[in-house]
Formats: C-alpha cells, structure tokens, sequence
C-alpha cells in the first residue's frame, strides 16, 4: 500500500489532479474544511507547488466545481422530445447533486459560473427553440429552469420539506415535515415545469 501511494505521490502534478485530490477532500470533510496544507498532504506535495497550477483557494473551488459539472452529460439523442430531453438532464442533475451532497450546495452558491455552466445554460436555450416559445419567453425560461435544476441539489441530499413554524415566545412550533426524495417525486416536479412551459407556448401560438 505505501508502495502505491509513493506511486501516486510522483505523478505530475496538474490542476486536474489537484482539482479531483480537492473534491475527494471536500466530500469526505466537507468544503469548509478544505485547506491548501491538507490538499498538499493528500498529494504528498508542498504546499506552495500546488500555486504554480491554482492561483488561489476561489480558482480551486471553481476548477473543483467545474470537475463536479463535467460529469454532467448532456442529452444527445436526436429522437428525444423538448419535453423528454430537459426531462432527462434534470434527473441526471439530480443524480449528480446525490453523488455530491458535501460539494452541491457550495456550487449553486457561488457568486461565480464555470465554463461548463455556460454549456448547460446554452444547452437548455437550445433545446427550449423546440417549445414554441415567444423569442422575448426563451432567455427568461432558460434562467428559470437553470435556476430550478440548482434548487434540485437541495432536494436530492434532504427530501422536500415544509419548514417548521417559529414562534418567538415558544421557539419551534412543529417540526419540518419531510417528504420523499425518491427520483420519481423529483420528475413529477419536473413535469409540473414542463407543463408550465407548454401552456406558456400554446399562449404565444395564438393570434
């Protein structure tokens, strides 16, 4: 075993090894925890080396981030559907938020996009031509379901939940009522949205 990680540990070091050491780090302690000092010694490097490779704590979360989103493979298949196209890659966001539900949240709350969130929004823009919607509709519909595959992160790692009622004299009045966060609950949600957008398209069909 120390053979193997002495192994490793002389690999050249590159951001994408850095970036994956990192997510592997973060999922395991969470991100808060994430440090220069420990991603060198999960490297078996110096500290300073890993600078040459990533300027700064905010561009190795961006490149980690970025790593977490090309996982994300866009739908493809020519045969599908609008419908069945954005149907398919929220539920494979979703599946993704599950794999990751240290690194998610950090990655929708980040004031900043990456390359590949720039992908899936034009992806998405792409696919909404198919709709039937109003020129002027597309750009806002795009943020909107973009926006809603973001709030999927919370769903996948706790379920959908009422939060509980808080009254200032007494504290909690109830507890959060949790509901399933099984994928089939998640796609009717989805099919809520995609409902939502056809009725929107039908309006801009008419005269």
């Amino acid at each position: 075993m120390a053979k193997s990680r002495q192994a490793t540990n002389r690999e050249p070091l590159a951001a994408e090894r850095i970036h994956e050491a990192a997510l592997a780090l973060a999922e395991d302690a969470g991100v808060e925890s994430l440090s220069m000092r420990k991603l060198a010694a999960s490297l078996g490097v110096d500290a300073m080396s890993i600078y040459h490779h990533v300027a700064n704590k905010q561009a190795l979360l961006m490149g980690m981030f970025e790593t977490v989103l090309e996982e994300l493979r866009l739908p493809d298949d020519p045969q599908l559907s609008w419908q069945a196209a954005l149907r398919e890659l929220a539920t494979r966001f979703f599946r993704l938020a599950q794999r990751y539900p240290r690194v998610f949240p950090h990655l929708i709350a980040s004031p900043y996009a990456t390359r590949r969130e720039l992908e899936i929004h034009r992806y998405i823009r792409e696919t909404l031509d198919q709709a039937g919607l109003a020129e002027g509709d597309r750009a806002t519909a795009t943020a909107a379901i973009y926006t809603y595959a973001q709030g999927i992160a919370g769903v996948a790692i706790n379920g959908l939940a009422v939060r509980p009622v808080y009254d200032p004299d007494t504290g909690p009045a109830e507890t959060a009522q949790h509901c399933s966060a099984a994928e089939k609950d998640f796609v009717f949600s989805v099919d809520l949205l995609i409902a939502g957008i056809e009725a929107r398209a039908e309006r801009s069909a008419l005269p």
